[in-house]
């Protein structure tokens, strides 16, 4: 058999037109010489080969023909074997023997036993590089350089949502977290949750392609997922409590918020550190469903309403899209729930927060339609596989250029009168993503400029959007400046980041 470079150390051999494997006689083979022998092991004999007539054993001179080394521990030996890796060729040649595995030049260290394959660092487990970054399909088009079917941003709109990101990472606290409250002075009003503000402030950055991996902002990111799972109970909850006026209503909205933040994250990367935290906070979502309405409301199981449903829709579409398990059973209940919470005959695009509302002065609106909870169902519907051209859609989609984004002018704080909704103005963008077309061309003709008109250029709060100047946004008094500026970031990202969990299918 040829050797194939290196020297032989172990048991030479003398191929055979015969089969067999090694350690086995081989039939009869004619040796360099015209020698015809049969060989046979002999045991503790350096040296020496017998032949079948009994003949001396073989000179130094005629072993040197069949191997590059003087056999001082094994004896040259004829094996039968079958052509390739797994054997030896049939091809006759002075050259014979097992490749050395104790001083390959491609070995890095000194192997102590024969090995079949050549290694490349000896002991320990295998490296495996948890730094790499690999994106799930679904987000594999997130990134800096990605760009959407609606073309590249203008570069004020570029300038925009660099200054908003730098107005929220000047604002990160030394936790890693973000706050609801100290941007503004005053703020008695304010919901607080900073599970819900970290969490927005994660996804405006990743909105724009910064995960927590690479590029300039990945350690304000990595801070803010770090304080997400340091605070996240066992069973996956997110929310970190506050006041009781706080926890009565911002729970599940802020583990919504939190879920979406962390599947981004882990599908945008693929980093396994994240995937435990992501999936438990799935889990968390699903058990907390109304199992007879279908949706969320404030607390796990009690109630439904459009709006929580709507953002628990967008984090398990997004866990979906990361490869995380999300019961095919949970998504029938949300379609229960759509099915019950739109309009009714004739207004089946248009959707209500919730029919079952209390018939009371502050409750009563809930049971009508709105243009917020139009634009909250209509998403819904997109994510679980309405058609884009349907007429539910298409209705909807009117009503929506119909009800465009405006400021307004200064009025009373009523916040049913208040024109100026960023919460509205974010659903729609991602409505209007989808429809694509005239539809989006229409819509981003008028939220663009708005959005990027009204952003402070200038001042400790350059980058940030007022929540109440010039007038009110709807929830500005209770959610404040983080708020209004992370919805707003989103929306200016849909268009040319393209969010994976806006695309069209």
């Amino acid at each position: 058999a040829r050797a194939s470079g290196g020297q032989a150390d172990g048991p030479v051999a003398v191929a055979s037109s015969g089969t067999g494997s090694p350690g086995r006689r081989a039939p009869q083979t004619a040796l360099p010489g015209g020698t015809s022998t049969t060989a046979a092991i002999l045991n503790n004999n350096p040296g020496t080969l017998a032949t079948a007539t009994g003949d001396s054993p073989l000179t130094g001179m005629e072993r040197g023909q069949m191997t590059r080394q003087e056999v001082t521990g094994a004896i040259p030996v004829p094996i039968g074997a079958e052509e390739g890796p797994g054997g030896l060729g049939d091809e006759v040649a002075l050259d014979v023997g097992i490749n050395s595995r104790r001083a390959s030049s491609e070995s890095l260290d000194v192997q102590v036993k024969d090995s079949r394959f050549i290694r490349q660092k000896v002991g320990g487990d295998l490296s495996i590089n948890t730094g790499a970054i690999v994106a799930t399909d679904g987000f594999r088009r997130r990134g800096l350089d990605g760009r959407g079917g609606g073309g590249s941003a203008s570069p004020q709109t570029e300038e925009t949502i660099e200054l908003g990101l730098v107005y929220l990472a000047k604002h990160q606290l030394d936790d890693g977290s973000w706050s609801l409250q100290g941007h503004d002075p005053g703020g008695a009003e304010m919901l607080a949750s900073d599970t819900a503000a970290t969490a927005l402030a994660i996804l405006a950055f990743q909105g724009a392609g910064y995960s927590h991996r690479e590029h300039k902002y990945k350690d304000i990111v990595n801070g803010g997922l770090q304080f997400l799972l340091k605070n996240q109970q066992k069973n996956g909850d997110l929310f970190m409590k506050a006041d009781e006026r706080s926890n009565a209503s911002a729970w599940l909205y802020s583990h919504a918020l939190a879920t979406l933040a962390l599947c981004e994250a882990y599908g945008m990367t693929g980093d396994p550190e994240l995937r435990d935290a992501a999936q438990r906070s799935v889990d968390f979502i699903v058990k907390s469903q109304n199992k007879e309405r279908g949706g969320w409301r404030y607390v796990p199981q009690a109630g439904s309403d459009t709006s929580v449903t709507g953002w628990m829709m967008m984090a398990l579409k997004s866990a979906e899209m990361a490869n995380l398990d999300v019961p095919a059973d949970t998504y029938t209940k949300i379609r229960k729930w759509l099915d019950v919470s739109h309009g009714g005959e004739g207004k089946q695009h248009l959707y209500r927060y919730d029919p079952w509302a209390n018939d009371t002065a502050t409750q009563r609106h809930g049971r009508s339609v709105s243009k917020t909870m139009t634009s909250v169902g209509l998403l819904m519907r997109l994510y679980l596989g309405t058609s884009k051209t349907s007429v539910e859609m298409q209705r909807g989609g009117e009503y929506l250029l119909a009800n465009p984004p405006q400021v307004g002018t200064v009025r009373p704080r009523l916040i049913v009168e208040t024109p100026r909704d960023t919460y509205y103005w974010y659903y729609s963008t991602q409505v209007m993503w989808h429809l694509g077309g005239d539809y989006w061309q229409r819509w981003q003709a008028q939220i663009h400029p708005l959005l990027l008109r009204s952003q402070i250029q200038q001042g400790p709060y350059a980058g940030s959007w007022d929540p109440i100047n010039p007038v009110p946004d709807r929830w500005g008094p209770t959610a404040g400046r983080l708020y209004v500026t992370t919805l707003n970031l989103l929306s200016l990202e849909v268009q040319y980041r393209y969010l994976p969990i806006y695309e069209s299918k």
